[in-house]
C-alpha cells in the first residue's frame, strides 16, 4: 500500500483510482450516516474524492492511517454541508439499501437482530445533533478508536468519550420511548 500512496501523492492517476475503489464503500457509508441520504451521499463521495486528489500531496503516511484521513474529510464535509443548509439532519431510512456495517459489537445491546430494530436505531440517531451523531457513527459504525475520533473530529480525548457517553444515553432513551410507544 506504500507504493500505491507514493504514486498517488506523486499524481498518478490509476493509482488514484486504486484507492478509490478500495475506499470508496468507507467514504460512502460514513457519509450515508452522517446525511441520511443515499443521494446525498453519492455526492458527498464525488466531492471528497475531488478533495483527495487535489490535497494528495497534504496527507502524510507517518502521521496516521489512511483511513482515518479519509473519515476526517468526510466528516468534516458532512459537517460543512449541514451548516450551510441549517435544517435538522435529515432521516437516515431509505428503502432498498443495504444496511450499513455494524462492526462493533462488543456490547450484547448493541447488537441489531432485525430490520426492524435497526430501523428504530436510526429514528433514535436522527435525533441527534451532528457533533454527537459524527462520533457515534466513527465508533460503532466506523470502528474507529477514541484516538483517531479526537484526531478526526479536532477534539480532546475526555470530549469525545463524553459525546459518544451521552449520545448512546439519548439513543438508549429514544428506544426506550418507541418501546413504550410500541407497548400501549
Amino acid at each position: 500500500m506504500t507504493g500505491l500512496i507514493e504514486e498517488w501523492q506523486s499524481g498518478n492517476i490509476h493509482a488514484f483510482e486504486a484507492i478509490f475503489r478500495e475506499y470508496q464503500k468507507l467514504v460512502f457509508r460514513t457519509a450515508y450516516l452522517m446525511t441520511g441520504k443515499k443521494e446525498e451521499a453519492e455526492d458527498v463521495l464525488q466531492e471528497v474524492f475531488l478533495k483527495v486528489w487535489k490535497s494528495r500531496h497534504t496527507f502524510n503516511p507517518e502521521k496516521g492511517k489512511l483511513t482515518t484521513w479519509l473519515h476526517k474529510i468526510t466528516v468534516n464535509h458532512c459537517t460543512s454541508r449541514q451548516r450551510r443548509r441549517h435544517p435538522p439532519l435529515l432521516s437516515m431510512e431509505q428503502k432498498n439499501l443495504d444496511w450499513p456495517d455494524m462492526k462493533h459489537r462488543e456490547q450484547p445491546e448493541e447488537i441489531l437482530v432485525t430490520r426492524s430494530e435497526y430501523e428504530r436505531l436510526i429514528k433514535a440517531m436522527n435525533s441527534l445533533d451532528s457533533k454527537h451523531r459524527s462520533v457515534l457513527v466513527l465508533r460503532y459504525f466506523s470502528d474507529l478508536s477514541y484516538d483517531e475520533i479526537a484526531h478526526i473530529v479536532g477534539i480532546p480525548l475526555g470530549t469525545v468519550k463524553s459525546r459518544i457517553s451521552q449520545a448512546l444515553k439519548s439513543v438508549r432513551s429514544q428506544l426506550s420511548n418507541q418501546q413504550s410507544e410500541v407497548s400501549t
